[in-house]
């Protein structure tokens, strides 16, 4: 007897930014349920579905997960794929004052900079979250300041 195929899982995250007096400060969050990821600061992310791209998976996820408006959006880049398969991009949002409220899934939502994420985040995130740095560096020319 044949095992039925596995059915591959492709997630979507996105990361909120801003700049704030020449550092680049990025919205995270933590799960309510330890199960979805530990008690660590993470990605928002989520599984795509049927129909959807990456994009409009992960700004989805986004706003369930930590209140992002679409609207408070000013521009958004790819970042890459990670762990297989999780596209990754960041956003530069123009008002870190204009979010909903997250859903049940989130028990806090916190803004932090690379060196506080690398301490108090996921492990399994920290070499998405770098990557999403260098992007965001990139991005906003701070690389030679």
């Amino acid at each position: 007897m044949t095992q039925p195929e596995k059915k591959l899982v492709y997630r979507a995250g996105l990361i909120p930014y801003i700049i704030e007096e020449g550092s680049v400060r990025m919205m995270f969050m933590r799960p309510s349920d330890p199960d979805f990821g530990g008690d660590k600061y993470q990605i928002a992310k989520g599984k795509i579905e049927d129909g959807e791209s990456p994009l409009v998976a992960a700004l989805r996820e986004a706003k369930e997960e930590i209140g992002l408006f679409v609207g408070n959006v000013i521009i958004t880049e790819e970042v890459g794929q990670f762990m297989g398969r999780t596209t990754v991009f960041v956003s530069k949002i123009k008002d870190t004052s204009m979010f909903g409220e997250p859903s049940f899934e989130t028990s806090e939502t916190t803004w932090m900079s690379l060196d506080e994420f690398l301490e108090d985040g996921r492990e399994l995130h920290r070499p998405v979250v770098k990557a999403a740095h260098r992007t965001i560096m990139k991005m906003e020319d701070l690389n030679n300041v």
